[in-house]
């Protein structure tokens, strides 16, 4: 493999741990608050939203392309 490819596919598996993550900090926190486990919803919520905020900062949303004169 290249060296971009290899890039490329570490970048890949990266965004699906972090999306794996942030996906199972949103379950627990609802399972947590659901069964009234208020300190561990709400520590899996605040995980959660660490979660959305690294994945924002690391991998930014592509921003669509704008419209000309």
């Amino acid at each position: 493999m290249t060296d971009s490819k290899s890039q490329d596919r570490l970048q890949q598996l990266g965004r699906f741990g972090l999306r794996a993550l942030r996906i199972a900090a949103s379950t627990v926190s609802l399972i947590e608050l659901l069964r009234s486990e208020w300190s561990g919803g709400i520590a899996a919520g605040v995980a959660w939203l660490v979660f959305v905020q690294v994945e924002r900062r690391v991998y930014p949303p592509d921003k669509p392309p704008t419209a000309g004169p």
